[in-house]
């Protein structure tokens, strides 16, 4: 007996069963992997967790846009990571930093902009008198 005297295309058959099987696993797998939780970005392009601040500061690196920093108050001894936004205007520029430190830059003045050091440690102070006397 034939196929084709049972009225079974097997090619064709075959193809369609392929076909099928093949939407059946991208929909099985786009369920499985796709990220079906929506982050709504916030209109100002913000991320989370972060704010826009304008400051003076002394900048001590070459500007770009989206660049990570280092702020640094060397009088309060303070440091926080942050990225640079918008350049300087009349003396004040736009930097993204966290919002849980974000309260150290209206505590102090003077702030310098660096390029981003991961190991920067500021000096120990000294107690006590340190003069060095020479004969």
């Amino acid at each position: 007996m034939t196929s084709e005297a049972a009225g079974i295309n097997w090619k064709k058959s075959t193809k369609i069963k392929l076909g099928i099987a093949l939407v059946i696993s991208n929909v099985f797998f786009f369920l499985l992997f796709g990220n079906n939780s929506e982050v709504k970005p916030e209109s100002s392009g913000v991320p989370a967790g972060w704010v826009e601040i304008q400051l003076s500061a002394e900048l001590f690196t070459p500007f770009h846009s989206g660049k990570k920093v280092l702020l640094v108050n060397r009088i309060g001894r303070k440091k926080l990571e942050g990225v640079l936004q918008t350049p300087a205007t009349e003396g004040r520029m736009t930097v993204l930093v966290k919002e849980t430190e974000a309260h150290a830059l209206f505590q102090h003045e003077t702030w310098e902009v660096l390029p981003f050091l991961k190991n920067l440690n500021f000096a120990s102070v000294k107690k006590g008198e340190s003069h060095e006397i020479r004969y």
